[in-house]
């Protein structure tokens, strides 16, 4: 999956305004047929594109402009042999940008004043998102996880650091990092070799510098994220790592063994049951204070308050109910709101606009079922102040 994180909803965020922004999503097939079928799908929904831009009044010739970087990669056959569950395309004027995404989402196409991103938080929100870094003699690999997905993450980056910053000792025979090549099915990660079994005062501060790297290097590459970390390594590795370590939220708990010996799919299952714990204890009290703290101002259900909140970074925590929109105008720097009875062109998803800025501004998002939002509204946000 091309990595998803903060600053790619930065990126698309910021293209608020600028002009018609079209979001399309579809669902690809990996292989076989996909090849034929998936290119297919998009002609027809930048066809749908196009009937959504004439009818804000975009003339044929602009329409060509703006659709033509997608257009070009309906004959791109290279393009559609790499593919994971889902596809996600940004296109505003100027702008074109397309994420792989490990997830089935259903065909889409919006045309409004900013990208459509529920399908893409979804992916993000920290109200069930976790990590595991699976060390091994032979191998570091950081997956992303979350109660139903699981993806590798890439560490070639981290292992051409590596390479620049430990380049005299790379041929001592207890210390090469380097990272394979990637290939389709194949996980992208850097190597660590070493000597196991007993660690003498030499291998231990070695394996203390190289983890106080990785530590370092992991707090750039999650950029700030506050998502549960499971370490997944042998007996001897995990007090090492422990000590080198400042990640605020690794648990106590850990994925025991060797991880050369587990697939992605098991590290991710034995990880949820580490931190899916941990994660519905949080959701919990976090309901808990929103119902201790109603009335007092510090909580709030309704969107004209929440919306200025979130784009203030006053919210803590934000509930939003999955599978429904509310279609609408707002201007944050006038705090105007324009919610019309029936959706207007240009009109965009303002419950998915309030859990990007709370996304954006540091708060934790909970996308559940309308059931488990407090009050039982579509949005329900506890307050910073």
């Amino acid at each position: 999956m091309d990595l998803l994180n903060r600053e790619v909803v930065e990126t698309l965020m910021e293209q608020r305004g600028k002009g018609p922004c079209i979001s399309i999503y579809f669902p690809t097939l990996k292989s076989g047929d996909g090849s034929r079928q998936n290119p297919i799908r998009l002609k027809n929904l930048l066809a749908q594109a196009e009937e959504k831009l004439t009818s804000l009044g975009v003339k044929g010739a602009e329409q060509k402009k703006l659709l033509e970087p997608a257009a070009q990669l309906i004959n791109e056959s290279i393009f559609w042999t790499n593919q994971s569950d889902g596809m996600s395309m940004f296109i505003s004027p100027g702008f074109f940008q397309y994420y792989r995404i490990p997830l089935h989402v259903e065909e889409l196409v919006v045309v409004t004043e900013s990208f459509h991103l529920k399908p893409l938080l979804s992916l993000l929100m920290s109200d069930n998102q976790f990590y595991v870094l699976a060390l091994s003699q032979k191998n570091a690999r950081l997956l992303r996880g979350t109660r139903d997905l699981v993806e590798d993450m890439d560490l070639s980056a981290v292992a051409q650091k590596f390479e620049e910053t430990f380049l005299e000792e790379l041929p001592d025979q207890y210390l090469q990092f380097h990272t394979r090549t990637p290939r389709r099915g194949d996980t992208r990660s850097a190597i660590y070799y070493g000597h196991g079994g007993e660690i003498d005062s030499v291998i231990k501060e070695r394996l203390l510098k190289y983890f106080r790297f990785l530590d370092r290097e992991l707090h750039s590459l999650l950029q700030g994220e506050s998502s549960p970390l499971v370490l997944a390594c042998v007996d001897y590795l995990a007090p090492l790592y422990q000590e080198a370590n400042k990640y605020p939220l690794l648990m106590e708990n850990r994925i025991l063994g060797n991880p050369e010996n587990l697939s992605a799919e098991e590290l991710h299952n034995e990880a949820w049951e580490i931190v899916q714990p941990y994660i519905q204890k949080k959701r919990d009290e976090t309901i808990a204070r929103y119902h201790e703290q109603k009335g007092t101002g510090k909580t709030s259900n309704n969107l004209h308050e929440i919306l200025p909140a979130a784009f203030h970074g006053r919210i803590e925590s934000l509930f939003a109910t999955v599978g429904i929109q509310r279609w609408g105008r707002y201007d944050p720097e006038n705090n105007a709101l324009h919610l019309p009875e029936e959706p207007m062109p240009g009109d965009e998803d303002l419950l998915d606009l309030a859990a990007a800025q709370t996304y954006l501004n540091g708060g934790t998002v909970y996308a559940v079922s309308q059931d488990l939002v407090p009050d039982q509204e579509p949005l329900a946000a506890l307050l910073r102040w």
